[in-house]
């Protein structure tokens, strides 16, 4: 397989024969066929055609936001209301979406360290805005040291009033399956964050975006942190959560259609603003074909179809790594999700190592170093498991362990 790829590491624009840092091509069964029996059956009905290509409700069609919440609940196991759902174009565009509305270039944003390394640059290049990295280990976000930064940068005279919605600042994170990661937020770590983020009037923008693609036994995935955010509780305050959602990962990049799922105290905000108010919907149309996706049950048995496929790509991609990497490198089989997040031995880079794979082996992955605002993590490399088939991706990963063998011995 060759296949031209954007230049994700900023180290090449070459052609690469295997990928191992791309989580954005479908190659699987079943899209076409999806897209196709959606589109007939959606266009068939003469009584919505005429509502098909207009502008639509500025959260989103409701027929479509009733089908996803009938679907997020299964999913989940746990219930969304379709009223706390907002269609998006995708989740790059929700985190536009919320970053520039709800706040402004003085906002501090606390991010985890390492974290998806466009977000930091969306934040930090696009936005200008201040990004605080916050530590991490396999529990997810330090909550200690998260609040001890949250004193830090909190204005000492904090009035809400002057700011453009309830809270003065947000955290970018993203709790299950995590991106470079590949761990999920533990449930104690859960309860103390919306604790911290209730005490201190901050947002915690939740890329949950790899959710629902869950390889093991269990029925549902590790809960959502918006579900830990009960209205049941005494000190609840309206909400502090956002969900960042998108049928990226679960059905196809190109049809860019997301969600967010918030309670009412957040989605106002981004509901009636002036970007929402311009265009209706964002992506109208394509959510209208989903709905029907949805409605006959073409995307359950997609996501099934995905599961399956991507559980035994995680697999195939440990069990060549355990057979083919040299001593030293330490690394966990992910319990879902894209990534699968190696520490090499101490003094080898990472990104050294990309250049080699690069060149010699046609590989191409996800330096550490570009993964952290502050830098760190150089002898770390994230893999992804989305982008080659079963058979070229045991071929990258062995040219991956290849490379790591031969800078060891430079």
């Amino acid at each position: 397989m060759s296949t031209g790829m954007e230049n994700l590491c900023e180290s090449t624009e070459d052609i690469f024969s295997f990928s191992l840092g791309q989580p954005g091509r479908q190659t699987l069964e079943g899209t076409n066929g999806i897209m196709m029996q959606a589109t007939e059956k959606c266009l068939g009905n003469k009584e919505e055609e005429r509502y098909t290509f207009q502008y639509g409700p500025m959260k989103g069609d409701p027929g479509f936001l009733e089908e996803l919440a009938k679907f997020l609940s299964q999913e989940y196991g746990d219930q969304v209301d379709s009223h706390n759902l907002m269609v998006t174009a995708g989740a790059t565009q929700g985190l536009h979406l919320v970053a520039t509305v709800m706040f402004d270039r003085t906002t501090p944003v606390f991010v985890e360290d390492p974290t998806y390394f466009i977000a930091i640059k969306i934040l930090k290049d696009d936005f200008k805005m201040n990004v605080i990295p916050v530590p991490t280990d396999k529990e997810g976000i330090d909550v200690e040291e998260f609040e001890k930064l949250i004193q830090k940068h909190k204005p000492k005279d904090l009035d809400l009033t002057q700011y453009k919605c309830p809270f003065w600042s947000f955290v970018y994170l993203t709790p299950t399956f995590n991106n470079p990661r590949g761990c999920s937020l533990s449930n104690a770590r859960s309860e103390k964050l919306i604790q911290v983020a209730r005490k201190h009037d901050m947002l915690l923008f939740a890329e949950d975006v790899y959710n629902l693609l869950n390889y093991t036994d269990q029925r549902h995935p590790p809960s959502r942190l918006l579900s830990y955010d009960k209205s049941t509780d005494p000190d609840y305050g309206g909400g502090n959560v956002l969900s960042n959602g998108t049928f990226s990962k679960i059905f196809a990049p190109g049809v860019r259609l997301g969600w967010i799922e918030a309670p009412e105290k957040i989605l106002r905000h981004l509901e009636k603003c002036s970007i929402t108010w311009s265009g209706g919907a964002f992506n109208h149309y394509m959510s209208k074909l989903m709905a029907t996706a949805l409605q006959e049950g073409l995307l359950m048995k997609h996501l099934i179809h995905l599961r399956q496929e991507y559980g035994e790509r995680m697999n195939l991609m440990d069990k060549a790594l355990r057979e083919n990497l040299p001593p030293g490198v330490k690394f966990e089989n992910p319990k879902g999700g894209f990534f699968l997040w190696l520490e090499l031995p101490e003094g080898c880079d990472s990104e050294k190592v990309l250049r080699h794979a690069v060149e010699k082996y046609k590989v191409n992955f996800i330096h550490g170093n570009s993964t952290s605002p502050t830098g760190s993590f150089r002898n770390f490399a994230r893999l992804s498991i989305s982008y080659c088939d079963k058979e070229d991706l045991v071929t990258g990963v062995e040219g991956f362990c290849a490379a790591v063998k031969d800078v060891l011995s430079m």
